[in-house]
């Protein structure tokens, strides 16, 4: 019997959280390596990303790069049902929101189609970019204009993730917005035909 989403999402979490110190950084500094070897910083203008929470692979050291070569770096904050996106360099004053995760303390946001690329924390993926999140249905609501044909700006999306997060199947439903790739410390996974156009190690 297949496992539920929510069994399945507690799983994947438990796995993640039980990485051991030592493995983390090895993994998470694999992951970044990936992140610059694949052009990330040199081929978009405008990147988000996220501070790692409930054993999320850290990106820290992207958002100080990021600050060094004067590439602007934006953190989901959120509103309402939804995220925007404020400018954040380390350093910068953070308050928590009601899940207790650190967002920048402003109002200036940008709406999402106007970012370049996305980097999406996530709790599970398949091999057909399929995401499985922590549930709130944040981003794909956030993103859901990304489904619309029409729509001429779509920001690259990129998970990021360890390896022992992908599953075999991850059924879809109609908002579910699909990844273009997924960085894990094991390298380069794209999905979609403009990410194997754009990320090349």
């Amino acid at each position: 019997m297949p496992q539920t989403t929510s069994l399945l999402r507690r799983s994947l979490r438990k796995q993640r959280q039980g990485i051991s110190q030592s493995a983390r950084e090895h993994f998470n500094y694999r992951i970044q390596q990936t992140l610059l070897s694949a052009g990330v910083l040199l081929r978009f203008s405008s990147i988000a990303g996220y501070l790692s929470n409930d054993g999320e692979p850290s990106i820290d050291s992207l958002v100080q790069t990021c600050y060094e070569i004067n590439r602007p770096f934006y953190l989901p904050v959120v509103r309402k049902k939804a995220l925007a996106f404020a400018q954040y360099t380390l350093g910068n004053e953070l308050s928590n929101n009601a899940f207790n995760i650190p967002e920048p303390s402003t109002q200036h946001t940008l709406c999402a189609r106007f970012l370049s690329v996305i980097l999406i924390p996530l709790v599970g993926f398949d091999n057909q970019g399929n995401r499985l999140g922590m549930g709130g249905g944040y981003y794909d609501r956030t993103l859901n204009f990304m489904l619309n044909p029409a729509s001429k700006k779509k920001p690259l999306l990129i998970g990021i993730a360890y390896s022992l997060q992908k599953v075999d199947t991850i059924k879809p439903h109609a908002w579910d917005v699909p990844l273009d790739a997924v960085i894990t410390e094991k390298g380069l996974i794209t999905f979609s035909a403009k990410a194997k156009q754009l990320l090349r190690l």
